[in-house]
């Protein structure tokens, strides 16, 4: 939120710079993220009045003006168009020097003699861009310095207002902490006025649970074609609002000074009464900036007897808009349920200045100040007859915040230090909070209606705290009595396992926790789809259940901008319903490209699906458990070439060859993923030490013939499910189907290797075991050995 730091000493002006100011408000609480002046540093530039203005006598585009500065009249040629006579003018004098480092001197221009420089916005650094000079009001006093006139001195500071701070996003909120912080008194704007008719709308409140209190007051006779007065208009646009029109601008300015949200409706396009009500099926509304929606029956709605003409709380509805030729209006002034409006503008993807503050609680005890102080406004700018302020209120539904005890005890205890007794009820009172009654050592306070987070005691010890200065807080040492835990030596950390995968040359990618729906039904169209109440936007709707679908727009994205060779892993928590225990945290990469990078001494070889399950493979192997891969099928896998990696039995992870599908839908080249559990991996066995052998290892190599379909880790288990006393070692070392070999057979070729602790193994002691080896081998897979 910005605000003028001169609005704001109208209400309250300590004695401190801007700049102490802001840090004072930092130091409470409201973050102030800067600090700006409203105009560059610039001087000798004065208002001025144009008494002649006629044509160049050599140029046609120039004008040659008399303006008189009250000091002296200057002869000044000037280029814009709107330059005229009796237009009052900013003028910059010979000698003064402007924003972009012009300096003013005597010129002449096709031979006439000019004295000055007639200013645009632009030029005297207001605004970046410009159409002909500024033009002032009438009654503008020639000869005063602009920097004073137009208060060219004001700062903006830009204050970044945590959620529960709601009070605070007006001038009025943010001057009671500047009183609080400061010990001044506020200059409150009290606003009455005296009814002149008696013309009232009747209002009724179908959802006092949302909306207990309703207020409007009728006002005749406007005049909404005058132009809103250059002091409104200056400060709504230093505060981020554009001018619109005189009845719209008030509506704006009362909700920047009170923080009272407010909605001017043309009264004669309204039907009947006010009815606040929830949509009805199908309803629709046109809204203020052109936009139809079709209203949720969740959404509150302010309606007349025909229709819906306003969406509660966020925005009005153009049926009803006030227009230039609007003479009769009515404003509203509502308190609505927090809860009920929180998110609803989102789901339209809307975000107003109204539902901001709404969302986080307005004063529920604001409306009919706010009404009374727009009413004052209207009357003297726009004219006008005003009416009596109507007010539907359900008190069953409004707030009833309880009052709170609290000792000087118990806050020093939480503050750890001594806290005067004096100076706590002196900030209580400073806050507005009112003390029902009082002992030697203990409050009970009231909080007051524009404090939604005063709710308990500690809410009161945060409030000393802030005001005391956190960085005036006693520093002192912390004593922490506290048992360590053991960590089983078998674990391996998170670290550990992220470090394995970056050595074979992955980069960790982070993504969002959240995917659209396409991306959902395309990778994992099974699992359940758990879909957020507010996304942030409906391609980020749906809480993800693996890692896959992050990992694969960030393939796409590195695509796109010319990245070829990508090995990416994420590590995240992966969600299968809204328990606790259906969230599980994974690992998983996406490789895709060419195994190294292309040179003079290298071929270029395209990664393969061997290349990711050795990955794999090595990052498993840290836990040193047994992991099994199984053929299987995996809608975002291609068939054929997809495997589940089970531990236990039980499925832990998936690894392939993303499908044609799946790659065809999302523009990739061929890719391969996995994704396994973390916590499998991180649970591993304890290592053992063994010495080594003095004695010779002796390898005998073996080749058989079995079926195509048996697996080569059913064939390797087998071997080492015979527990031979000196078997240390057997790997697959050749694969062949083709020439010679029966179509539904397979060829492999197995190193065995042997090594005693004992003794030298003999001939016949090895051969007995690869005895022993084919006959298993025959027994269980039917193999025949070539």
């Amino acid at each position: 939120m910005d605000i003028s730091t001169t609005w704001l000493r109208e209400w309250v002006n300590p004695k401190v710079s801007d700049k102490e100011l802001a840090e004072t408000l930092t130091m409470a609480g409201l973050e102030v993220d800067g600090i700006n002046p409203v105009a560059p540093p610039f001087n000798n530039v004065v208002i001025g009045h144009v008494e002649s203005c006629e044509k160049h006598p050599d140029a046609d585009k120039l004008s040659l003006c008399i303006v008189n500065t009250g000091s002296e009249k200057l002869q000044i040629i000037c280029g814009a168009k709107n330059v005229r006579k009796d237009l009052k003018v900013v003028v910059a004098t010979v000698g003064s020097v402007l924003p972009s480092g012009l300096k003013i001197k005597k010129a002449k221009l096709r031979g006439v003699e000019s004295n000055g420089m007639i200013c645009s916005e632009s030029e005297l650094g207001l605004v970046e861009n410009s159409e002909g000079i500024l033009e002032l009001e009438p009654d503008a006093p020639i000869g005063e310095d602009i920097r004073s006139y137009l208060d060219l001195d004001d700062n903006i500071v830009e204050l970044d207002i945590t959620p529960n701070r709601g009070d605070c996003f007006s001038i009025l909120g943010v001057a009671r902490e500047v009183c609080a912080n400061f010990n001044i008194n506020i200059s409150a704007v009290e606003s009455s006025n005296k009814e002149s008719i008696s013309d009232s709308i009747k209002a009724t409140l179908l959802n006092p649970e949302a909306c207990p209190k309703y207020c409007s007051r009728v006002i005749t006779n406007i005049d909404n074609t005058i132009q809103t007065p250059q002091w409104m208009q200056k400060r709504l646009k230093r505060s981020g609002q554009q001018s619109h029109s005189p009845i719209v601008d008030i509506t704006n300015y009362v909700l920047l000074e009170l923080g009272q949200p407010m909605h001017a409706f043309d009264l004669e396009k309204i039907d009947g009464q006010i009815i606040v009500r929830k949509a009805k099926q199908n309803e629709k509304l046109e809204l203020l900036n052109g936009q139809t929606v079709e209203l949720n029956n969740d959404t509150l709605v302010i309606a007349d007897n025909k229709s819906a003409i306003a969406m509660a709380g966020i925005m009005g509805g153009e049926s009803t808009s006030t227009q230039p030729d609007s003479t009769k209006i009515l404003y509203e002034a509502a308190f609505f349920e927090p809860v009920n409006i929180a998110g609803k503008a989102r789901s339209y993807g809307l975000h107003t200045e109204s539902s901001l503050r709404f969302e986080r609680g307005v004063d529920f005890e604001l409306a009919e100040k706010a009404i009374e102080r727009a009413t004052e406004l209207t009357l003297e700018i726009c004219g006008g007859k005003a009416g009596p302020i109507q007010v539907e209120i359900n008190n069953e539904f409004m707030p009833n915040p309880q009052p709170i005890s609290i000792s000087i005890e118990k806050i020093q205890t939480i503050l750890g230090f001594d806290i005067d007794f004096d100076w706590a009820t002196q900030k209580f009172q400073s806050l507005d909070f009112e003390i029902i009654s009082a002992t030697d050592s203990s409050w009970t306070i009231q909080p007051p209606s524009h404090r939604f987070d005063i709710r308990i005691p500690e809410d009161l010890v945060e409030e000393l705290a802030r005001l005391y200065g956190y960085d005036k807080l006693p520093v002192k040492p912390l004593n922490l009595n506290a048992t360590l835990k053991s960590k089983p030596e078998s674990n391996i950390s998170k670290n550990k396992i992220i470090q394995s995968l970056v050595n074979r040359g992955y980069q960790e990618v982070i993504t969002y926790s959240f995917i659209s729906p396409k991306l959902h039904d395309l990778v994992t169209p099974s699992d359940q789809k758990i879909t957020l109440a507010n996304p942030i936007s409906s391609d980020m709707s749906i809480m993800r259940s693996s890692l896959w679908p992050g990992l694969l727009q960030s393939l796409s994205s590195n695509l796109k901008r010319g990245h070829q060779n990508i090995k990416f892993f994420e590590t995240g928590l992966c969600f299968n319903g809204t328990g606790p225990n259906e969230q599980v945290v994974k690992i998983a990469g996406v490789i895709s490209g060419n195994r190294f990078e292309k040179g003079w001494s290298n071929d270029t070889k395209p990664l393969d699906f061997f290349d990711i399950k050795a990955d794999l493979e090595s990052l498993i192997s840290l836990g040193k458990n047994s992991f099994s891969f199984q053929p299987d099928e995996n809608p975002a896998l291609q068939i054929g070439q997809t495997a589940s990696i089970a531990f236990k039995g039980k499925v832990v992870g998936w690894i392939g060859s993303i499908s044609p599908y799946l790659q065809q839908e999302l523009s990739l080249p061929k890719c391969y993923l996995f994704e396994i559990e973390l916590d499998v991996i991180k649970d591993g066995m304890l290592s053992k030490y063994k010495k080594f052998s003095q004695y010779q290892k002796s390898e005998r190599d073996i080749a058989v013939l079995i079926d195509k379909d048996i697996q080569i880790s059913e064939v390797l288990s087998a071997i080492q499910e015979l527990s031979q006393n000196d078997l240390i070692d057997v790997q697959l070392f050749d694969l062949y189907q083709g020439d010679k070999i029966e179509t539904s057979k397979k060829s492999i070729a197995l190193n065995l290797s042997y090594q005693s602790f004992e003794m030298t193994l003999t001939d016949e002691i090895i051969n007995s075991y690869v005895d022993q080896v084919l006959k298993v081998l025959q027994d269980k897979f039917s193999a025949e050995q070539r």
